[in-house]
């Protein structure tokens, strides 16, 4: 048998500057070969074209670039796509990375594309005796949605489409984690924290005016999310979220803790 070729393997090549290339390798092998041409930075962490290649444990950057994929034929090439690269140097970022894109490939299969970002692969190498990791999703982008009401409607349903997949994120209270796209819905974003979960459901805290109605087995997350963000958020609901103690805006922890 002959042995495998750059293109059966999961190799990432990553331009910057139309002309520096890196090579960095795909441990999962999911993906065919791919190239990355960087077009812009979402974060500016460049300095004339160059990469960010720093070793400490902070260092991190999102790039925006155009990706072409191909199989074990040049005719098999796809028509390039705007993706974003997510780009990471130093033991605990790269572990991080490593951690959210195992929650990609073997949790979020249902619902890439749809309530999160299209996967294409994680992939490692070496840039300058420097050890990079290298996450590549979907570019995402789109026009702010202005009403309010369909905003929280638009979080709600991305929220749980993400637990009917079986996935409890953990910081969806951060309106950085949604990013709008052009047909005016969100995306969710950073799976840092995320874990498999059995999700039992969440009853509206609002369908009973004399008091918190949730059972035993509803969910966490949920919970916070219809509280904060349900359709009667801010209507009848209010006081009755006040009288139980439970408006996140009141509680610093919900912000964070809230399972």
């Amino acid at each position: 048998m002959a042995p495998p070729t750059h293109k059966d393997t999961g190799e990432l090549q990553v331009t910057f500057n139309w002309q520096t290339q890196y090579t960095f390798m795909q441990p999962s092998r999911l993906f065919p070969y791919t190239q990355v041409a960087i077009a812009g930075e979402a974060e500016k962490r460049t300095f004339h074209g160059a990469p960010l290649i720093l070793t400490y444990d902070g260092a991190h950057c999102v790039y925006r670039a155009t990706m072409v994929r191909r199989g074990t034929q040049d005719r098999n090439t796809t028509i390039p796509v705007d993706v974003a690269l997510k780009w990471v140097a130093g033991k605990d970022r790269i572990e991080r990375l490593k951690r959210e894109a195992e929650v990609y490939e073997k949790m979020l299969g249902p619902v890439r594309g749809v309530a999160v970002p299209q996967y294409y692969g994680f992939f490692i190498g070496t840039v300058e005796s420097t050890t990079v990791a290298c996450m590549i999703l979907e570019w995402c982008e789109g026009f702010p949605i202005d009403n309010v009401r369909e905003l929280n409607r638009q979080r709600m349903i991305a929220a749980t489409r993400l637990h009917e997949a079986g996935v409890f994120h953990g910081q969806l209270l951060d309106p950085r984690h949604f990013i709008p796209m052009r047909d005016g819905t969100l995306r969710i974003v950073d799976f840092s924290m995320a874990k498999a979960h059995k999700c039992p459901g969440s009853v509206p805290l609002s369908m009973d005016p004399n008091g918190d109605p949730r059972p035993t087995e509803s969910c966490g997350e949920l919970d916070v999310m219809e509280s904060r963000f349900g359709v009667d958020a801010e209507r009848h609901g209010r006081q009755l979220r006040w009288a139980n103690g439970m408006y996140p805006e009141l509680v610093r922890s919900f912000y964070y803790i809230y399972d």
